[in-house]
């Protein structure tokens, strides 16, 4: 007997696997994914980023399907799903994972919350469509990871915009058959955007968000409503000569990573919730300053200068990129004025220029800790922090992104969504959205997230 192709392989076990077949701590992460990525797309419907996007849905219009999160209007389901995964990159408070590759979630569940809404999909079905096209995008990610390792070659990532997971996760929603789900992955390859934006001359995050977020759960939605409406496409994407590899990396097989550990390695267990509103570099040495001045009953007005050492990898992103989330002199420089999550702070101009800021800004120096080689996941955004206080001493401590406890990620979304909503809209939100997979239609949910509109200055 012939075995199936791999595409085949992965679509045959996708519709094999029920929601009750998924480990329930691989559940269980998955809700914990979109109670956190719902909270930091409420909050982030502040910023001006959320209102220029929501400002083009106004442009060009569509029938009131879906909900904006954080918005009192509706629009199509593809405005829903660009608008939602947008937003919930809009700043750097979004949940990542351990693999050191683009961001895979606000796309994923923008596409799944979107298509499921349009569908009446029961929050089960969400749930299962969020964890298989996670699974979709990490194993497309591993197959150029090891082509790069192979052959040495150098591009950007293949799928940055994690199309061809936010198409699983919008084809699941939508109850996609599958055949056609094969088809709307063909589609989806068509539309796959394979530019690195060019972080360092933005100073707005507005098109890191749209490449990580709202381009990818467009497309998405896009290819499996396509399919849905009986558009044809070869089958066998993900194999043979002009297929997605093919094209993309010279291979004509994906190899074994594509399928290797399937329905037993759930990539989603790596999912890495941040403590503080910062790109994934700073996450360690935010937390080490924070923990050192905590332990030492420091205030900012204490410190004389903050040496800070970090892995090569992190280094040019956090000495570049200048927005207060990513660049490194001003996260830490908030964190120590400030402390708490750091939202707030990044984004009011009365924050993070105030004269203390900038002052304690100038003070910071980042430098290469070239003898840290890459180490285990858990290393992967390791940090190392020296204070010189004005008193004369030297305070050092080092750190690991140390994973957020299920009270810390509670705390996180109270914080978030009481800047947008309010505590009392918090606590409710937080209840309805942690037992989203007891829900028989989401569109009841997604109404709840629909709030007047606000901007940050406001609050």
């Amino acid at each position: 007997m012939t075995e199936p192709s791999s595409t085949k392989a992965f679509r045959n076990w996708m519709y094999a696997t029920s929601f009750e077949d998924i480990p329930p701590d691989v559940r269980h992460t998955t809700l914990l994914a979109l109670y956190d990525d719902i909270g930091c797309n409420l909050a982030c419907s502040l910023i001006p980023l959320a209102h220029r996007v929501v400002d083009f849905v106004k442009l060009v219009g569509g029938p009131a399907d879906c909900s904006m999160m954080g918005f009192p209007l509706r629009t199509s389901v593809l405005n829903a799903a660009l608008v939602n995964g947008t937003i919930g990159h809009g700043d750097e408070i979004d949940c990542t994972d351990d693999t050191g590759q683009p961001r895979t979630l606000p796309a994923v569940i923008a596409a799944a919350l979107a298509a499921g809404q349009f569908a009446g999909a029961s929050g089960q079905e969400v749930v299962r469509g969020v964890v298989l096209g996670h699974e979709l995008s990490r194993r497309v990610h591993a197959v150029q990871a090891r082509v790069q390792r192979d052959t040495e070659m150098a591009s950007g990532p293949i799928d940055g915009g994690q199309t061809m997971g936010a198409t699983v996760a919008a084809g699941i929603s939508l109850g996609l058959p599958p055949d056609r789900m094969e088809v709307a992955l063909s589609l989806a390859a068509t539309m796959v955007c394979d530019i690195t934006p060019p972080l360092a001359r933005e100073t707005e995050h507005m098109v890191k968000s749209f490449n990580r977020g709202g381009v990818g759960a467009r497309n998405g939605v896009t290819a499996v409503l396509m399919a849905k409406a009986g558009y044809d496409a070869p089958r066998d994407i993900f194999d043979g000569p002009q297929g997605f590899f093919h094209s993309r990396l010279g291979v004509e097989q994906p190899g074994p990573e594509f399928l290797r550990g399937l329905g037993e390695d759930y990539s989603i267990r790596g999912t890495r919730f941040k403590h503080a509103s910062a790109g994934g570099p700073n996450q360690g040495p935010r937390l080490a300053l924070v923990e050192l001045m905590s332990e030492n009953g420091l205030v900012a007005d204490d410190i004389a200068e903050i040496l800070v050492e970090v892995r090569p990898g992190g280094f040019d992103t956090i000495t570049t990129v200048h927005h207060p989330t990513i660049y490194g002199r001003d996260v830490l420089a908030n964190a120590a004025v400030y402390g708490g999550i750091g939202f707030l702070e990044a984004h009011q101009e009365k924050f993070y220029n105030s004269p203390e800021v900038a002052s304690l800004r100038e003070r910071i120096h980042i430098q290469v800790k070239k003898d840290w080689t890459r180490g285990g996941r858990d290393e992967r955004y390791r940090g190392a922090v020296t204070v010189t206080t004005k008193d004369g001493r030297k305070l050092q401590k080092e750190s690991l992104w140390r994973r957020m406890t299920e009270e810390e990620l509670d705390a996180k979304f109270s914080y978030l969504v009481g800047l947008r909503a309010g505590e009392a809209k918090a606590k409710e939100l937080a209840r309805v959205l942690k037992r989203l997979d007891t829900v028989s239609n989401v569109a009841d949910v997604m109404v709840q997230l629909e709030l007047p509109e606000a901007h940050i200055d406001q609050v």
